[in-house]
């Protein structure tokens, strides 16, 4: 099968950080880059983890558990006194 080049553009702190850790584990970035995208066509899908909640949503879900709890004991303590 012929081989083709293929480049991206990334950020240079990225790719400094990324190449360093695919180099920690003995591997070259080609070579990491060809793991990934073999992995993609054997399984069908894209072997990373997408699901990811955002901090600020995360922030406003656990102040509005903390609201909740509170209303939940405020009516609890009513109700026993």
């Amino acid at each position: 099968m012929p081989s083709i080049t293929f480049s991206i553009r990334l950020d240079s702190e990225l790719k400094k950080q990324s190449f360093e850790m695919i180099e920690s584990y003995g591997l070259t970035p080609a070579q990491a880059i060809k793991m990934f995208l073999t992995q993609i066509v054997q399984t069908q899908s894209i072997p990373l983890s997408l699901n990811y909640q955002n901090p600020q949503a995360e922030e406003t879900a656990n102040s509005q558990n903390s609201e909740e709890n509170s209303l939940a004991t405020e009516a609890q303590n009513q109700f026993d006194n």
